[in-house]
């Protein structure tokens, strides 16, 4: 499939996703009550409508982001631990400054359990991709080595 296509493709999910997740947390962190977005974005925006409509807006900018930054893992040259890397350095980066703007946070401090949770989330995914990667590659030796037997049987 086309570059080009798939990126639209990832963008248009991780949209949707990240309009769907982002409003979603944003209930599940707050007060009880309907209300979902920051007292702080509602003020910002003068309106509880204009926060609704600008919090989904940017957690689905931010998951269109976040899902085509899972093509540098498609990047044959790259070796997966700076794939990991960059894709956690854009994630990391763009979810401080959507949660300060959203008012989800309201210094960068606050915001420190959070990327740490993201890093050790990425770190097992780092690890456990690592792990898929080793079996895939002794399968495939095993497989190679099955058919050069089998090759050398047949020669006789």
């Amino acid at each position: 499939m086309r570059l080009r296509v798939r990126i639209f493709r990832y963008a248009g999910t991780g949209f949707l996703l990240g309009m769907v997740m982002g409003n979603l947390i944003a209930w599940l962190a707050r007060a009880p009550g309907p209300v979902f977005v920051s007292t702080a974005l509602t003020a910002r925006m003068g309106s509880l409508t204009g926060a609704i409509i600008v919090q989904t807006l940017v957690s689905g900018l931010y998951g269109g982001i976040a899902v085509c930054g899972m093509l540098f893992y498609e990047i044959d040259h790259w070796p997966l631990a700076k794939a990991t890397a960059v894709h956690y350095l854009i994630v990391a980066m763009l979810y401080a400054a959507m949660a300060l703007f959203l008012g989800w946070a309201e210094r960068p401090e606050e915001l420190v359990p959070v990327e740490g949770v993201m890093l050790v989330a990425y770190f097992l995914i780092w690890f456990i991709m690592c792990l898929r990667y080793k079996a895939q590659v002794r399968k495939l030796n095993e497989l190679l080595k099955e058919n050069n037997e089998k090759r050398r049987y047949s020669e006789r």
